[in-house]
């Protein structure tokens, strides 16, 4: 699992009718300091996280596992909050 700052809302105006019912996420990628790796994604979000969230999520071939049917054109996927870090 890889960890990231949520910075915002997605609006699609239109969406595949898997992906009917999700929330979309801007999030961006961060080290286990803090420090910026690379650039925001877009993230399918299962947990309701808010602008300044830090979560947890997994990119690639994991991302659709993480759907109800194991399936969906997604490359990232916010699968956790995180409640505190040490």
């Amino acid at each position: 699992m890889l960890l990231a700052q949520v910075k915002g809302l997605v609006v699609a105006s239109r969406k595949l009718e898997s992906l009917e019912g999700y929330t979309l996420r801007m999030i961006q990628p961060v080290d286990g300091t803090g420090g910026l790796l690379g650039g925001a994604i877009v993230a399918l979000d299962l947990v309701a996280s808010r602008d300044g969230d830090l979560v947890m999520y997994i990119d690639a071939r994991e991302a659709p596992k993480a759907l109800p049917n194991g399936y969906g054109p997604i490359d990232a996927c916010v699968v956790g909050i995180v409640d505190s870090a040490s």
